[in-house]
């Protein structure tokens, strides 16, 4: 559980450095969905939703690792392609991190335990909203586009604490196995 929070961790935080025009995420956004593949693949036992979302965390590493090579070589720009493969990475994305919010809920009612995936949830909605604020408002106004990333911060730094907890707890659940050995 603790590589979904890593890989949402290098999703979400970036380090940009520049020289001579070419811009680096010094933390790549394709690693993370790397991340979020590996440990999918590890809690495949857990939920089945972790095994449908695996497909798109590789569609969208590919399509952010073509990214950072091409912001490497300074060859990637600004253009309607680009904005509408944005808008359809974002909405990938999306689906993604609801995924794991579903698989954390499922594996709640199947422990019968706290994993805090409501406050996840909660999280995603508030990440959800100021996505599309942030992105109606780079169309319409600055003012909105400055509140959305400030509520888009917010959100990720709830939706990253919700994950560390989540996986915290699902880390102190027993083995699926104790006290069989008993029988």
């Amino acid at each position: 559980m603790k590589g979904i929070f890593w890989g949402f961790f290098l999703i979400f935080i970036n380090f940009y450095v520049t020289i001579n025009g070419h811009t680096l995420n010094l933390l790549p956004t394709f690693a993370g969905y790397i991340l979020l593949y590996r440990a999918a693949g590890e809690l495949l036992g857990e939920s089945g939703r972790f095994g449908k979302l695996r497909p798109f965390s590789v569609a969208v590493a590919i399509y952010t690792g073509i990214l950072w090579v091409g912001d490497l070589l300074g060859v990637t720009g600004a253009n309607w392609l680009s904005t509408l493969l944005e808008l359809a990475a974002l909405a990938v994305a999306l689906y993604i991190s609801w995924s794991v919010i579903q698989a954390i809920l499922e594996m709640e009612t199947h422990y019968g335990t706290d994993l805090n995936g409501t406050s996840a949830r909660t999280a995603w909605f508030v990440l959800l909203a100021a996505q599309i604020a942030g992105t109606l408002g780079g169309l319409l106004l600055d003012a909105l586009a400055l509140m959305a990333l400030i509520a888009l911060l917010v959100g990720i730094i709830w939706f990253l604490a919700a994950l560390w907890k989540c996986a915290g707890l699902y880390d102190g659940l027993p083995p699926k196995d104790a006290g069989l050995e008993n029988l």
